[in-house]
């Protein structure tokens, strides 16, 4: 994949950021056996749980975004799948975008949104082929307007 390259300004410094995924790893993938005989014409049939973590690489330039979605039946409130993919970003210069104060990074939103959404895309596309064949295949998973979680998070 080829990198993706922004223009930031840092007080009155313009930083050309150089970003692409460098790794992508399925950490967990799950497949519960239900308890109960489910219909799987009810609509909708399931609900997604999701989880962004964010954390900091800064010996290696990277980024790291690892989500986790589970899928609840709605009908039973069973547990049906649970997947945790972690995508990895080399963001170069790093040390120029991504400050360190003290134990912790200061991520601009911009990139933080960036590669969440890159993330969420990918990791639609693995639960696209992780449960292929199940109940759950035809189930339309819902975007995620990865803008509105920062604004929420940034209200707290």
């Amino acid at each position: 994949m080829k990198s993706k390259k922004d223009n930031i300004k840092e007080d009155s410094k313009e930083i050309t950021l150089n970003m692409r995924f460098k790794d992508i790893k399925v950490i967990k993938f799950s497949q519960f056996d239900l308890e109960n005989e489910i219909n799987s014409l009810k609509e909708p049939l399931v609900e997604f749980q999701t989880n962004f973590q964010f954390r900091a690489i800064e010996k290696e330039d990277l980024l790291a975004c690892l989500i986790t979605v589970k899928l609840v039946l709605l009908s039973t409130k069973e547990d049906f799948a649970e997947l945790k993919v972690e995508s990895f970003f080399e963001i170069k210069p790093f040390s120029d975008v991504i400050k360190k104060v003290e134990n912790n990074f200061d991520i601009p939103d911009g990139i933080l949104v960036n590669i969440a959404s890159l993330s969420a895309s990918t990791v639609r596309g693995i639960l696209f082929e992780k449960l292929k064949g199940t109940i759950v295949e035809k189930e339309i998973y819902p975007l995620i307007d990865i803008n509105s979680l920062f604004k929420e998070f940034r209200k707290k």
